[in-house]
């Protein structure tokens, strides 16, 4: 029996005696350990069998064998062979964009809407032709998890409708046996009590995008008067954190707001709510400030673990997968899409608006929305010879399928720089816990 490590292995020191190890392919395989135990591991070679390895160790081999299963319970070793993510036959759930209204009330001169306060929002036909498609998925298909994603424009202008809709929703996918989700996709310039309750009944969360703190998201998210919204932003996300309603953070890095990460970081940290940073796609950025600024503001989550904070449950960097890994960087193409306001069914979201890129309409009879998915456009396989053999490929799957340059993220480098140290963090935060549960 010759124990061989993972291709995939990634084993670094964390000071102190301690490592981590972990299987880029395999997940949640994430493990610390101590001097002794890297030793073994550092001793599987390929070549010796777990007797001669335990004889050049001295140590016991049923020790040694005890050792060797729990490391190969998640194929950090093995002894015949590693496994990879693979995509499923079909999905059991489905996860779609919704563009509820081409209307906005702020002004974000960077926005990637083209037919932005170009019209109003979705008409109840066109919802209740989706809700008809979701409850045929469910009976057709056999979907038995559907979930929405209220976008804009501004969704919550639309709100009047969507308090409607969604428990109507839930009460027709119910019957068929599915469950079913919403949340809103929001710039949470627009929160009412009305709206905080439904929120509370319905289990309803809230995606909010902030580009920084005070003056830096000021300078990008403003009114179309030119007043910024940080303010109201601030003071709506403390009224969902203290109701309890789920709630996390999406910030876009471009040059304009990068320097600000640092600030922005503290502020998070301090809210205790989860938050992702995603570097913009479509455009050219100032790759040593932002090494810089990302930098730094590990560096605050680094102390802020130190102090309790749970890392590895709150932050998201891009579409990284560090733990739970993945077949492909999102549902387009297998599991989910985009709906537009008049019902067009598409790939992605940053499609919209773009007659080139083809759609099918919802209130064609002949597609279920398992057979739109499946009909249409695929990108999500159109990954580099590089990444197929990337160590990383289950946990960056590429990036963005649709902002692929050469088929590869344009992040690739910077990926490989801080994958490593994400899993530096986690360990640091793994230590912490276990020193208190001492």
């Amino acid at each position: 029996m010759i124990p061989r490590k993972s291709p995939d292995l990634l084993l670094r020191p964390v000071g102190d005696g301690l490592a981590y190890a972990v299987n880029c392919t395999y997940p949640n395989s994430f493990r610390l350990l101590n001097q002794r135990q890297q030793k073994i591991l550092e001793a599987v070679n390929g070549v010796d069998d777990v007797k001669a390895i335990a004889d050049k160790l001295a140590m016991p081999l049923d020790t040694l064998d005890q050792f060797f299963a729990m490391l190969g319970e998640t194929e950090l070793i093995s002894f015949d062979g590693f496994s990879v993510p693979v995509k499923p036959a079909a999905p059991q759930l489905l996860n779609f964009w919704i563009h509820t209204t081409n209307a906005c009330n702020l002004g974000c001169s960077y926005c990637y809407i083209s037919t932005l306060n170009t019209g109003k929002g979705m008409t109840e036909a066109v919802r209740m032709q989706l809700l008809h498609k979701m409850v045929e998925a469910a009976q057709k298909d056999g979907i038995r998890h559907i979930r929405l994603r209220l976008a804009g424009g501004e969704p919550l202008g639309q709100f009047n409708n969507w308090k409607i809709f969604i428990p109507e929703a839930r009460k027709a996918l119910a019957a068929v046996g599915c469950k079913f989700d919403a949340g809103f996709v929001t710039n949470l310039t627009m929160l009412s009590d009305e709206i905080i309750d439904f929120a509370k009944q319905y289990g309803i969360g809230f995606g909010v995008s902030l580009d920084g703190v005070e003056k830096t998201h000021d300078a990008t998210r403003s009114f179309r008067s030119g007043c910024g919204s940080f303010g109201i932003v601030d003071t709506n996300l403390r009224k969902l954190i203290a109701e309890g309603i789920p709630v996390s953070i999406n910030t876009v890095v471009t040059n304009l707001n990068l320097t600000g990460l640092p600030e922005l970081t503290r502020y998070l940290v301090a809210l205790d709510i989860p938050f992702r940073y995603s570097i913009v796609k479509g455009e050219k950025i100032h790759a040593e400030l932002l090494d810089e600024y990302l930098s730094a503001s590990y560096a605050i989550m680094q102390e802020a673990i130190e102090n309790g904070w749970q890392f590895s449950k709150r932050f998201q960097f891009c579409d990284l997968k560090p733990n739970e890994l993945g077949f492909q960087t999102c549902a387009s193409g297998f599991s989910g899409g985009a709906v537009y306001v008049d019902g067009t069914f598409k790939y992605c979201h940053v499609q919209f608006g773009d007659d080139n890129v083809p759609g099918v309409s919802i209130f064609n009879d002949e597609l279920s929305l398992v057979d739109m998915i499946a009909s249409g456009e695929h990108h999500e396989d159109a990954k580099s010879d590089d990444c197929k053999k990337c160590r990383y490929r289950s946990v960056c799957t590429s990036g963005c399928p649709v902002y692929r340059v050469d088929g590869k993220d344009p992040q690739c480098s910077l990926y490989h720089r801080f994958i490593p140290k994400y899993y530096e963090l986690q360990a640091k935060e793994r230590l912490i816990l276990f020193s208190k549960m001492k």
